[in-house]
């Protein structure tokens, strides 16, 4: 109701004037900032001939990754989707599985989860917050439940407490999607570092870009080198 009277004064006043009369002037959604420093690494790659998969600079930027977030183990990958992917693989995650993932989130955690062949179980998220609703979690359990996939949306932070508690309780993997919440943390402790892996995006409408580009993270050796071989 409050905000309805404060709607209704701007809409009498000159803020609809205002409104009006603003320039034609578009304001990007997206920008990346790229200075000497990029274009300097990037010609380096170029004359010597390190472009894909292996160079100098990709072992530099896994070790500053890891230190950045509080990981043990950091791999990059061409996309955040393929992070995803990955993950999913190599906790073998496969048909007549269930993952629950939250209703509101990019359609790359939903296509990971179908790539493996996996079934979606969506769940509500919080309204205050947009992440999962922690209070709806236990009744989306199944005895086919194998994984929760948490979407750090926009910058904001799953209740991890809540989250791993349940999935210690029931057995689950646990899943990061960071893709959005990169230099989030909870608790002072990195998102992504919570689960059994942590996925991030460097597309440029995040906070850091590689162009395109993605990183897994984890802490377990095992799992680190499972992924590692795919």
């Amino acid at each position: 109701f409050a905000l309805l009277i404060i709607i209704n004064y701007l809409i009498k006043t000159n803020f609809k004037i205002y409104i009006l009369t603003m320039p034609n002037k578009k304001i990007p959604l997206f920008e990346p900032f790229i200075d000497s420093k990029e274009k300097q690494y990037v010609l380096d790659c170029l004359k010597t001939n390190w472009i894909s998969s292996k160079g100098k600079y990709i072992k530099k930027f896994q070790n500053k990754f890891s230190k950045y977030v509080g990981a043990t183990y950091s791999i990059s990958v061409n996309n955040g989707t393929a992070a995803l992917h990955l993950a999913l693989l190599a906790l073998d995650v496969k048909k007549g599985d269930e993952v629950i993932v939250p209703s509101f989130t990019y359609v790359a955690a939903v296509n990971a989860i179908k790539y493996v062949g996996a079934k979606v179980v969506f769940i509500d998220v919080n309204f205050l917050t947009s992440q999962i609703d922690e209070s709806l979690l236990e009744k989306k359990i199944t005895k086919k439940t194998k994984a929760i996939m948490c979407v750090h949306i926009l910058g904001l932070s799953t209740d991890m407490t809540k989250i791993q508690s349940i999935c210690k309780k029931r057995k689950l993997i646990l899943f990061e999607d960071t893709c959005e919440s990169l230099g989030t943390t909870y608790n002072k402790k990195h998102l992504g570092t919570f689960g059994d892996y942590g996925m991030y995006s460097f597309y440029y409408s995040h906070q850091i870009t590689s162009g395109e580009g993605g990183m897994v993270v984890c802490g377990s050796e095992k799992n680190y080198n499972i992924l590692k071989s795919l």
